[in-house]
């Protein structure tokens, strides 16, 4: 049976995202056994939203790859900063969040997800999304995921978008 970690113990405690089940190829291969899976209960909460998209139930996430500061592995040398395996609880939801500096890709596997996307005009968007389907957040929107009555599993993909410097790059001569 697989340990699952607290939300609070993997984030602020010295939990691994990967605990080593082989001395071989041990940063190309990761065997289930030792990949950290987190509750969240709810994921983004946030109390500020309004009613619907605060956040609610329960969210198990299995993170393959991480590279964001919390818990970086140095595994990863591209832009991406998580590679995560997520299952929601049925009609749990994760709350409003807004993604600054990155982008993020979900792959629905299994379930449905209601996603309510908030673009950068402030216009929301709501799409009911099924198996086989993707949702891409891009830097300045925001949004919230509700899962359907059977739940839902997908798999998110985030990458960290450069900010852009007002300043043009010079070449030498």
């Amino acid at each position: 049976m697989t340990k699952i970690l607290t939300e609070d113990a993997f984030h602020s405690g010295d939990v691994p995202v990967y605990t080593q089940q082989c001395a071989e190829n041990s940063t190309r291969f990761k065997m289930k056994e030792g990949i950290a899976n987190v509750l969240y209960l709810p994921a983004h909460k946030n109390s500020e939203a309004p009613k619907g998209q605060q956040g609610s139930g329960e969210l198990v996430g299995k993170w393959l790859y991480n590279e964001q500061p919390d818990k970086q592995e140095g595994l990863l040398k591209s832009s991406i900063e998580l590679f995560m395996d997520s299952s929601l609880a049925p009609n749990a939801s994760v709350g409003l969040h807004t993604h600054l500096d990155s982008e993020e890709i979900y792959y629905l596997l299994e379930g449905q997800l209601t996603i309510g996307l908030i673009d950068k005009e402030g216009k929301v968007i709501t799409q009911i999304i099924t198996p086989g389907d993707t949702h891409l957040i891009q830097p300045g929107e925001s949004h919230f995921v509700e899962a359907g009555e059977e739940g839902a599993r997908f798999i998110v993909v985030a990458a960290k978008v450069p900010l852009k410097s007002n300043s043009k790059s010079r070449t030498s001569r």
